[in-house]
């Protein structure tokens, strides 16, 4: 199994491979994890994102990811405006970060400073970033003030 180091920076490169100039953004890592309950079942379903912003800005890039043996491959990155942006709840009853955008798209991320490698049973990638996730929090204020 990898670090936790290893796999910050396994996202981080993800990340810069898919959005150009991905280097001059700060990244953290999300997961949303949604389930629907039916009668006899229950479905879970795991995505991973790396979240890019620039401190200061509102915008940010959401990048999916997928892991496997310590390989992170990046999906189409989707940039998030103010344009395109519907609006931004800090948290909803789970304590997610709720964001919908114009075009219909609901994203519910769980964004924390530290992920245990405990929580990969849960398909969550172990990762260490208390930094990024302060410099998170700034944007997440910022986004919900207004």
């Amino acid at each position: 199994m990898v670090s936790k180091e290893q796999m910050k920076a396994a996202i981080h490169a993800a990340f810069d491979g898919a959005v150009a100039d991905g280097a001059g953004y700060t990244k953290v890592y999300a997961v949303e994890i949604r389930q629907k309950n039916f009668l006899i079942f229950r479905t879970t379903t795991v995505s991973n994102f790396a979240l890019g912003f620039r401190p200061g800005q509102t915008d940010f890039v959401l990048v999916p990811i997928e892991e496997k043996n310590g390989t992170v491959v990046a999906g189409t990155p989707l940039t998030i405006t103010d344009a395109n942006r519907a609006s931004v709840k800090k948290r909803d009853l789970q304590g997610r970060f709720v964001i919908k955008t114009t075009d219909g798209q609901t994203f519910r991320l769980t964004i924390i400073p530290s992920v245990a490698k405990i929580l990969a049973a849960t398909y969550q990638l172990p990762v260490e970033q208390k930094a990024e996730y302060e410099a998170f929090t700034a944007l997440r204020d910022a986004l919900t003030a207004a």
